[in-house]
């Protein structure tokens, strides 16, 4: 876990880059470690140096932030800036963490931050724990137990659709309900079986049985309760290979 995260702004707007190195100076887990102005010195700074966030825009020449996301699948923690909310959906397909619209402001991106130092906290208990296998997430066979405030629930695999990473939570979708689990997704990732599962985006790991199609379009699943899940496209590859062999 990052005890301080070295971050690179790549913006091709000067005022937007003494806008962000405003607010993260106000965060002492946040440490300014490079700026870019166009696509291409990015992905320079990105080769030659270790980096824990980028705060990328959106709307650049030559090589926009969505480019720039599909030809660096393997980059680090992402957030897109942008001034236009519409956005949202090729930054959540291309595995962005979040996305900030500008004009950016302090609670937002305190928020935003958290959210990385909760997922962070918990993948590092979860390294810990050796298997990864927590006392209060158990799998027993086709079941698995999760304990809340008051009881363990019991759901079974087979009945779990999809899994979405809500903060420091992970929402759970089964075919007839809804809980929420204080652990985070990669947790679950790393107990439920591979076979059935698949972490199809940062914030999505899905039950590949319950798929009905796919929309290349958006390159979003369509799951027969009618749920839309997006898929990173760093992912649909291996996606699509998955599928043929359900």
């Amino acid at each position: 876990m990052a005890l301080t995260y070295r971050c690179l702004i790549i913006d091709d707007e000067s005022p937007a880059h003494k806008a962000l190195i405003s607010h993260i100076s106000k965060f002492d887990e946040l440490e300014h470690s490079g700026s870019a102005f166009n696509g291409m010195e990015a992905i320079k700074l990105l080769n030659e140096n270790q980096y824990d966030i980028i705060f990328l825009d959106i709307n650049m020449p030559v090589i926009s932030g969505v480019e720039l996301m599909e030809l660096q699948p393997n980059r680090p923690i992402t957030i897109v800036t942008t001034a236009y909310s519409d956005f949202a959906l090729s930054a959540y397909q291309n595995d962005a963490i979040d996305y900030l619209l500008k004009p950016i402001n302090s609670s937002d991106l305190r928020n935003c931050i958290q959210r990385i130092r909760d997922v962070d906290l918990q993948t590092a208990e979860s390294n810990e724990s050796g298997s990864g296998k927590h006392d209060d997430t158990r799998v027993h066979s086709d079941l698995i137990g999760i304990t809340g405030l008051d009881s363990i629930i019991f759901l079974k695999i087979e009945d779990i659709m999809y899994l979405k990473a809500d903060g420091k939570y992970t929402m759970i979708q089964t075919t007839t309900e809804h809980i929420t689990s204080s652990k985070n997704l990669k947790v679950f990732e790393t107990i439920l079986p591979e076979a059935k599962f698949m972490r199809v985006h940062h914030s999505f790991l899905l039950n590949l049985k319950y798929i009905k199609k796919f929309q290349k379009e958006y390159n979003t699943l369509v799951l027969e309760n009618g749920a839309q899940i997006p898929v990173s496209k760093s992912r649909k590859d291996l996606l699509m290979q998955r599928l043929m062999h359900v």
